[in-house]
């Protein structure tokens, strides 16, 4: 039995993340003695509910003082809380047969396995896949890189998964490393294949709410569809961890009785809402992989994507399913809904994303970076 560290920044962010990291540390746990580095106090009982996972009572360090710091800054500045997660880690990680880093880059003494969302200082390394950023951009990254203490040479030395070919990519432009690709662990289990004319003809936005994730651009491409003449709505569904924007966005669904803000909800209450729903629509440009992609899919719904990042792989060879601005999200949308034999054509199972990214499947292959790497 080793002993291993999982770092995380902040479990009650409740994203996909957040459950690459609880099915972590339930693939370790039972083999080895795992302790839980992270900033901000998880409470594992209401994360193993709205995650259905099974972590135990492992034993959880954070730096005192730091999660009340950050919660005072707003808007939440990413770079930063990886930059303090890696100095708390750095300073403690020769305690352990193994550092596990499930919230992007770590920068510790080795060995280590560290699970890559998206390279957090991958504009430091001047990685073009991640689009243009401005000079603020660049002076904050280099700023948070130094205040961390990353070391590019000890990512490089480390295991690193990727959760998607298209970001192990871009993790390969930053560090001129190729990752191992390990898709992240979604959860079919409760997935209902209700019939499609008995689902509501409607939309499924789901995860936090941050600017990043352009919830407004798909309230933007509702109000297009409708404009086209179709009567549909939006659940917008996932927890308000940018304050200022869950503002803007609540200002925006004030003005629209069609689009619906549903906050946080269960596990049960997720899958409850994709299962009765003929359609899910994900904002974010450059996703990693898109894990709730993965679960509309799971869940019989119809998702519409950026066209770009790791979430095409979910969808396939669906040009249908893929824009690259609004008013072409509006355009195929529209092609979709008008279309009732294209929307068989389009639907898949829940048994295929079991397959292929099933959580059993997930766990697997975890145990076997963490022996490889303990060897």
């Amino acid at each position: 039995m080793a002993t291993i560290v999982v770092a995380h920044t902040n479990l009650m962010a409740k994203g996909g993340g957040e459950g690459v990291c609880m099915n972590v540390l339930e693939a370790l746990e039972d083999d080895h003695d795992v302790t839980l580095f992270t900033l901000f106090p998880p409470d594992l009982a209401a994360l193993n509910e709205y995650f259905r996972t099974d972590v135990g009572d492992v034993d959880v360090r954070w730096p005192p003082g730091v999660a009340e710091f950050l919660d005072a800054i707003e808007p939440p500045l990413y770079n930063l809380r990886n930059a303090l997660l890696n100095r708390f880690a750095e300073r403690r990680a020769s305690a352990f047969d193994l550092v596990v880093g499930t919230d992007n880059e770590l920068s510790v003494p080795g060995p280590l396995v560290q699970y890559i969302h998206t390279p957090r200082f991958a504009r430091n390394v001047v990685s073009p896949r991640v689009g243009q950023d401005g000079f603020v951009d660049h002076l904050y990254d280099r700023l948070s890189y130094r205040l961390g203490g990353v070391d590019a040479a000890e990512i490089r030395d480390s295991a690193i998964a990727a959760n998607s070919n298209w970001m192990a990519g871009v993790v390969q432009d930053a560090y001129d490393v190729r990752p191992r690709v390990v898709h992240p662990p979604v959860d079919t289990r409760g997935f209902v294949d209700e019939p499609w004319g008995e689902r509501e003809n409607g939309f499924v936005t789901i995860g936090r709410l941050a600017r990043y994730k352009n919830v407004e651009r798909n309230i933007e491409i509702l109000d297009g569809v409708r404009e086209r003449g179709h009567d549909v709505h939006l659940h917008v569904v996932g927890p308000a961890y940018d304050r200022e924007y869950a503002r803007e966005i609540a200002a925006l669904a004030a003005d629209r009785d069609y689009v619906h803000l549903e906050g946080e909800r269960s596990r049960d209450e997720l899958v409850n809402i994709i299962s009765q729903h003929r359609y899910g629509l994900h904002g974010k440009r450059h996703e990693h992989f898109g894990m709730v992609v993965a679960e509309f899919v799971a869940g019989g719904a119809v998702p519409f994507v950026p066209n770009d990042g790791g979430q095409r792989e979910i969808v396939g060879e669906r040009p249908e399913l893929r824009y690259d601005t609004t008013e072409g999200a509006v355009e195929k949308i529209d092609r979709v809904l008008s279309n009732p034999e294209l929307q068989r054509e389009v639907r898949a199972s829940t048994a295929e994303v079991e397959r292929r990214f099933g959580r059993a499947r997930f766990r697997r292959e975890i145990r076997e970076l963490a022996a490889e790497a303990l060897a």
